[in-house]
């Protein structure tokens, strides 16, 4: 309901949080497919713990350990360097490096 309400006034910038949230598997296929085909069109800043869900929609991922940027590059680049995203995010947000 508050995607829908959000779409409404048809906005250039969609800030969305964890939103997948509760969702059962099939609501979250089309909640991402979704969130794909807006992001052709607008800008969309999506805030998750999930990461398979920056693996599955974000084409960029900025990541804030301790009020500090670790991370601000492609899912792709992030899984190349670290072997996958769970081994990037535990590298960075445990200080082992810093980007």
């Amino acid at each position: 309901m508050g995607l829908a309400a959000a779409l409404l006034h048809d906005p250039m910038l969609l800030i969305l949080d964890e939103p997948t949230d509760g969702l059962d598997p099939n609501q979250r296929h089309a909640v991402r497919d979704l969130i794909k085909r807006l992001g052709e069109e607008r800008g969309l800043i999506i805030s998750t713990h999930s990461l398979e869900e920056v693996d599955a929609v974000c084409t960029r991922a900025s990541w804030i350990d301790q009020g500090r940027i670790v991370a601000d590059e492609t899912p792709a680049a992030l899984r190349e360097r670290y072997g996958g995203l769970d081994e990037a995010f535990t590298a960075l947000t445990r200080g082992e490096e810093r980007v």
